[in-house]
């Protein structure tokens, strides 16, 4: 196995996904080593992510049936777990994805800003820039193309998921640049970001007051838009100096804790046999996405931590501005630990906000309890929890699951992960660029107006199945 590489689960007979290097599921493992070591301190994981930020690397390079570095190589999603491509349809599972360039970047800007602490800046400059700079500018050329979402079986449409990881890349590679004093290699990317970021509330349900994960919606292609991706969203790019906004899905937005419930509530009707006994005011079962079916389609031990996740991470922020806000939107979420609660702003010396926040601790240490009877007695946590018997299942030593333990402990603990942004007043720097859907105006035509457009050919012998370079 490539230093640095991470495999999706213990590698399983008759599962080939479990020997395959996921870009996105390693970037979630990167994520945490990073916040060890940015946010306690501990250099023992150093090495680790130094070969992470090699191995991310390398895979910018590797030709795929995505395409090469020039081509959509940026965008493969999986690799055979000594970093070589997978020329196998039957393994290239979701690729491309739109979510790996911007992951990618993201995890890398997150290193380089701690290297630049360290007075690491010559470094950052000359190697990690170049590297973080590429997945930045494809991000910016493609960001508003369908891709495969984060789940399996993928879709091919407009990812909520996707989307925020293209605007926290986008926002965070723009404030690099001005830090290493590269922002002329940058135009746009604020401008990108504010168009990304316009783009995302698109996916808000106001009716039913959900965030939707992808752009399809329609149960006649496969997906009603309900699932877990959100929750996802809202624990990975939770920024503290973002306060509770609503925009970029903070953990404590009321729109984050509305979906939070509206999605729980969906997946009790999923579930109904392992839901029976839990009252409506208690945490329940999360899957993937509500239409899911693989290996029979159960709750997810990543997923059900992820909302116990938010609701820590909701907890601190609201701890850290002295108080929270009740909206039309938040309303039904909290009248699940105050059934007489009203719209407004409780101070934390508010026994409103008391009792609120002490039901919603306590919700979110159930939800962490009620996995206990379905944990493995070697502690090797699998996939999921057996629909109906609520007994471990699936692949063992699945990467989310692990991880998502640890993240869920970090937070309830009161880890608050270093910002990716400006704080909310600075978003984008205050461009305000037209709708997404709408024309820039400035933006001309995409060739010189007195040659009309240009085509270009090639002439290459190929073979099939290899992609031509």
């Amino acid at each position: 196995m490539q230093p640095g590489v991470i495999a999706t689960t213990i590698p399983a007979e008759g599962h080939p996904e479990s020997t395959v290097y996921w870009v996105r599921d390693g970037c979630l493992v990167y994520e945490v080593w990073l916040n060890e070591l940015i946010v306690f301190g501990d250099t023992s994981v150093r090495p680790l992510i130094e070969d992470a930020v090699h191995t991310l690397i390398k895979s910018q390079h590797v030709v795929s049936l995505s395409g090469n570095i020039f081509t959509g190589g940026l965008a493969e999603s999986a690799f055979n777990l000594d970093l070589s491509a997978i020329f196998d349809a039957n393994m290239h599972f979701g690729s491309p994805g739109g979510d790996v360039a911007p992951f990618r970047a993201a995890v890398l800007i997150k290193y380089a800003e701690w290297l630049l602490t360290q007075d690491n800046g010559t470094w950052v400059a000359d190697n990690l820039w170049p590297a973080i700079n590429l997945d930045l500018q494809w991000t910016a050329l493609h960001w508003n193309e369908s891709s495969f979402d984060l789940w399996w079986p993928p879709v091919w449409s407009g990812s909520f998921w996707t989307s925020s990881m293209q605007h926290r890349a986008l926002r965070a590679g723009a404030r690099l640049a001005r830090t290493l004093g590269r922002e002329s290699e940058t135009l746009g990317y604020d401008q990108k970001a504010a168009l990304v970021l316009d783009y995302l509330q698109s996916f808000w349900n106001e009716e039913k007051g959900y965030i939707a994960e992808t752009t399809i919606t329609d149960m006649s292609m496969g997906r009603s838009g309900i699932g877990s991706a959100p929750l996802t969203v809202t624990i990975l790019n939770y920024d503290q100096s973002l306060g509770c906004d609503a925009a970029t899905f903070q953990p404590c937005s009321d729109r984050a804790l509305s979906t939070l419930k509206a999605v729980s509530d969906a997946y009790r009707k999923k579930f109904p046999i392992v839901s029976k006994d839990i009252p409506d005011n208690q945490p329940g079962y999360f899957g993937f996405y509500l239409e899911d079916g693989y290996i029979g389609g159960h709750p997810q031990f990543a997923q059900c931590m992820n909302q116990a996740e938010q609701l820590y991470d909701a907890l601190s922020t609201w701890e850290h501005l002295g108080g929270l806000q009740v909206t039309d939107v938040s309303l039904d979420f909290f009248r699940m630990f105050d059934v007489a609660v009203k719209t407004g702003d409780y101070a934390k010396s508010s026994r409103t906000y008391k009792r609120l926040t002490t039901g919603i601790k306590e919700y979110a240490d159930k939800a962490i309890e009620m996995l206990i009877e379905s944990t493995p007695e070697d502690f090797v946590l699998p996939e999921c929890v057996h629909k109906i018997t609520a007994e471990p299942y699936g692949l063992r030593g699945t990467t989310r699951s692990l991880l998502s333990a640890l993240t869920v402990a970090d937070a309830r603990s009161g880890l608050v992960p270093p910002s990716w942004s400006n704080g909310p007043s600075a978003d984008a720097r205050g461009v305000v660029p037209p709708a997404w859907n709408q024309p820039c105006a400035h933006a001309g035509p995409a060739y010189p107006a007195d040659k009309g457009p240009q085509f270009y050919g090639i002439s290459e012998q190929t073979v099939f199945g290899v992609p031509v370079l």
